[in-house]
């Protein structure tokens, strides 16, 4: 059931189809009375632009409207809408299973693909040497080896053990903190809640990974600097560019912020990425972010605890387990 991207009312249709498929008018919800669903006009270019900006309406069309059925002009009353959409409400048990293995389905294939673009970020901090010095220590080096293809496969299995985990334990914390609130509330829902199965869940958070995703790709692109030197009055350059009543005592907290000091990929993992997958369990859980954050916190414990297991393992075959571990949990 289609819901509206603004308020979350439900919805028969998001947009009537005149002839053709490209000439098409947006539904207005009735409830809030902005369109329906924007993103039914937008290419996927703008879909992934909202997504890295944690848009909440690009979720709702994502999570819920995708692939629905338009309504068509063929003397369809507004009537005959309203007795549609409540047999829409009650859907045969059947079509509602087709309709989850279809989203499992898609789970699947976008887990397995993050999982491997992560997997490549991984393997390329954690094992890769730059190319100049590997062709200097051996001129006949390529590096599509048997050993980088294996070091890569054995980066890229404990990523797919990692993400399993952790979706597990995020599945199970919602569902325990799903069933305290129904029993405390006594069953009252919002339209949202209604429309809520556990493939929701892995599917948002999914998505929600494609922004620490992309500034990951980024670092791994553009890599920090290693060899900066710290702030200091004596620095002439730092002198021009920082003002005149600066002391000791704030040039030292400064030197927190350098390349050697920060680790912006421990950053990006793990800050933005547990706030932008908090996000994304809000927009289908419509919970309070208090049991978002317990929620990922749970998944974090479970993926921390198989980050252990496993980091022996990883770390006998690619890199240390020290350095599996920094990139693996909190």
């Amino acid at each position: 059931m289609p819901v509206c991207t603004t308020c979350t009312h439900w919805l028969p249709h998001l947009y009537t189809v005149y002839q053709s498929a490209y000439n098409l008018r947006l539904e207005q919800c009735p409830n809030c009375h902005s369109f329906a669903d924007p993103y039914v006009e937008h290419d996927e270019l703008t879909l992934v632009i909202d997504l890295l900006l944690l848009k909440r309406a690009v979720y709702r069309h994502l999570l819920y409207n995708r692939d629905s059925e338009p309504r068509r002009e063929d003397g369809t009353t507004a009537k005959d809408d309203n007795e549609q959409s409540k047999q829409e409400r009650d859907i045969p048990t059947t079509l509602q299973d087709e309709r989850e293995l279809s989203r499992w389905r898609l789970v699947l294939r976008l887990g397995l693909t993050l999982t491997f673009v992560d997997a490549f970020i991984r393997w390329s901090h954690l094992s890769v040497q730059p190319a100049s010095v590997q062709l200097e220590e051996s001129p006949n080096f390529s590096p599509w080896n048997i050993g980088t293809i294996s070091g890569f496969a054995t980066i890229f299995f404990g990523c797919c053990i990692e993400t399993v985990a952790f979706h597990a334990g995020v599945i199970i914390a919602c569902y325990v903190v799903l069933r305290a609130l129904h029993l405390r509330l006594g069953g009252l829902q919002s339209d949202i809640r209604r429309e809520f199965r556990f493939s929701l869940i892995p599917l948002a958070l999914f998505y929600s990974s494609f922004t620490k995703l992309f500034f990951l790709f980024l670092l791994t692109i553009w890599r920090p600097s290693r060899t900066s030197q710290p702030l200091s009055p004596s620095d002439g350059d730092t002198l021009v560019l920082l003002p005149f009543n600066f002391d000791l005592d704030i040039l030292s907290a400064l030197n927190f912020l350098t390349d050697d000091n920060l680790d912006r990929e421990w950053i990006v993992r793990n800050v933005m990425g547990g706030m932008s997958a908090g996000f994304g369990l809000r927009v289908i859980l419509d919970i309070n972010p208090f049991f978002t954050t317990l929620i990922i916190l749970c998944g974090w414990m479970v993926k921390t605890f198989v980050s252990r297991l496993i980091s022996g393992w990883i770390g006998d075959n690619v890199a240390t387990a020290e350095a599996w571990l920094a990139s693996s949990i909190p």
